[in-house]
């Protein structure tokens, strides 16, 4: 008989020093030379995405060399995730997107949602996100705790990965960055 935990957060894997800071600091300089638009919640009733406040982040899909670095050693992480989870019914996923990137300058967030993203299945790809793949590029910021369950922070380091499910159990968000620019990078298994 399998016995499943009951805690959520022994579904939230965090994975300290994931990502080289090297890879980081390299990562971060490159991200200087991209285009960032305002983050926008997608609105299933009326289809069309919107800023939940004037304070909502930037975030960018551009390529940068060390994109391909990090998004390799992601497919490492979710493996693990699920070889460690071992749930006997759960065995495989069909792949995860392009990673974007995140920018938090002074005073920007993220307001608390849940990542059932709509605007990742075009088509090709059908359903929901099934994990969220969080990491962190630097930690030289004030402010910009990452939170879940309206109380439960994440303290994140510069490398640092959290992996977890993408369902509305794990609502989150990310305070006002006081200090600093806070950079991350997102992607969602299906």
């Amino acid at each position: 008989m399998f016995d499943m935990k009951k805690d959520l957060t022994d579904y939230i894997f965090h994975t300290k020093n994931f990502i080289d800071k090297n890879v980081c600091e390299q990562a971060i300089k490159e991200i200087q030379n991209i285009s960032f638009e305002e983050h926008k919640f997608y609105n299933p009733i009326t289809n069309e995405g919107a800023p939940r406040s004037k304070d909502e982040l930037l975030m960018s899909w551009d390529n940068i060399p060390t994109k391909k670095i990090i998004m390799q050693k992601l497919w490492y992480a979710i493996a693990n995730y699920l070889e460690i989870i071992n749930f006997p019914w759960f065995t495989s996923w069909k792949g995860y997107s392009d990673i974007r990137f995140n920018k938090y300058n002074q005073t920007k967030k993220m307001a608390l949602h849940c990542d059932h993203i709509h605007t990742l299945f075009d088509g090709e790809r059908k359903g929901i996100p099934i994990l969220s793949v969080l990491g962190v590029l630097n930690d030289d910021y004030g402010g910009g705790e990452f939170i879940m369950f309206d109380k439960y922070e994440i303290k994140f380091k510069q490398g640092d990965l959290i992996i977890f499910p993408s369902n509305f159990l794990y609502p989150h968000k990310v305070e006002p960055v006081t200090k600093g620019t806070r950079y991350s990078f997102i992607s969602w298994v299906w």
